[in-house]
C-alpha cells in the first residue's frame, strides 16, 4: 500500500514534503518511542503514513494534523478510520490549547518528520502548551537539530539551543541520512526526543523575554555581555547573577540566561 501509493504521489515542494521510507529507521523510531496503547498520541504532517499506520496498531487513538489534501483522502482509505482522527491543516495554525484542555488532566505525546520550513517555527509555537505535553519525538534537518542541542562556548551555540534547553530535556534518537527520505532532500535529518521541564511559571511571558534578550546579546555574537546587555543590565548586576561581564553571548549558559529573565520579570525591567 504504502510503497504503491508513493510511486504515484507528487511530493509539493512547497509544502517541504520528504517522505521517509526506510524501514529500518521507521522501526527504530517506533521502538524508540515505547509507544503504550493508553498514550494519547498527536502526529504533525503525517506524509504517507510511515508512521502513522503503524502507531495506529498499537495505541487507541491517535490524532493527525495534515496539511496535504491528497495525503488526507489516501490515510482516511487506508488507515483505522475508528482509531485515528485527521484534521486537514495547518499545523502552525491549528490552536493547541482550545483542543487539548478539553481533554483534562491528560498528558498529550506528539511526534513528527517535521517539514524542514517549519520546523523551527513549530518548536517555538507548541513550547507554549507545554503543561499538557508528556514528551515530543521530531525528525530536524541535522543542522537545526546540531543548534537546538548544541552547548555553551560552541559555535553552534545560540538563541534556538538555550530557549529550547530552557523548556526541555533533549535526546538524540537517532541519525537519518538523504537516502532515506523520498524525495532526497539535500541534507542529512536527526530525530529528536523533547520532555518537557515544568517550571510554575507563565510561559508564554517567558518565552517572549527569554527571546528578547537572546536577541539583544546575539545580535553580535563578538561584542561582549556587558556592553550588548548594557542596556538592561550593569556590570553589578551582571556580577551578582554569577555572568562574567567579559564573556561572549555564547559563553553564558541557559541557566545564567534564565536568571536574567528572573531578573527582569522580579524588578519590571520592561
Amino acid at each position: 500500500m504504502y510503497n504503491k501509493f508513493l510511486k504515484k504521489h507528487s511530493p509539493i515542494k512547497r509544502l517541504g514534503q520528504n517522505f521517509l521510507k526506510n524501514s529500518f529507521i521507521i522501526s527504530k523510531i517506533i521502538d524508540q518511542m515505547n509507544i503504550q496503547y493508553q498514550d494519547h498520541m498527536i502526529e504533525i504532517g503525517s506524509g504517507l503514513g510511515a508512521l502513522t499506520v503503524p502507531i495506529s496498531q498499537i495505541v487507541k487513538k491517535l490524532i493527525v494534523l495534515e496539511i496535504d489534501e491528497k495525503l488526507v483522502f489516501f490515510l482516511s482509505k487506508n488507515i483505522f478510520s475508528n482509531i485515528v482522527r485527521i484534521f486537514l491543516v495547518n499545523a502552525l495554525n491549528f490552536n493547541y490549547k482550545l483542543f487539548l484542555k478539553k481533554y483534562d488532566g491528560i498528558l498529550f505525546r506528539i511526534f513528527g518528520n517535521l517539514p524542514y520550513n517549519i520546523s523551527t517555527l513549530f518548536l517555538l509555537k507548541i513550547m507554549k502548551v507545554n503543561e499538557y505535553i508528556f514528551d515530543m519525538h521530531f525528525m530536524f534537518q541535522k543542522e537545526v537539530a546540531d543548534r537546538i542541542i548544541a552547548l555553551p562556548n560552541t559555535k553552534k551555540y545560540g538563541r534556538l539551543s538555550i530557549v529550547t534547553q530552557y523548556f526541555y530535556n533533549i535526546k538524540i534518537i537517532l541519525h537519518a541520512t538523504q537516502e532515506d527520505f523520498f524525495p532526497k532532500p539535500k541534507v542529512d535529518s536527526t530525530f529528536l526526543k523533547f520532555i518537557p521541564i515544568f517550571k510554575k511559571k507563565n510561559i508564554k511571558k517567558y518565552l517572549i523575554l527569554l527571546g528578547y534578550v537572546t536577541q539583544i546579546a546575539f545580535k553580535n555574537r563578538r561584542k561582549i555581555i556587558k556592553n550588548s546587555l548594557g542596556i538592561l543590565f550593569n556590570e553589578k548586576t551582571l556580577l551578582s547573577l554569577g555572568i562574567n561581564p567579559l564573556n561572549r553571548p555564547e559563553n553564558i549558559t541557559v541557566l545564567q540566561y534564565s536568571k536574567l529573565v528572573d531578573l527582569i520579570i522580579l524588578e519590571n525591567l520592561l
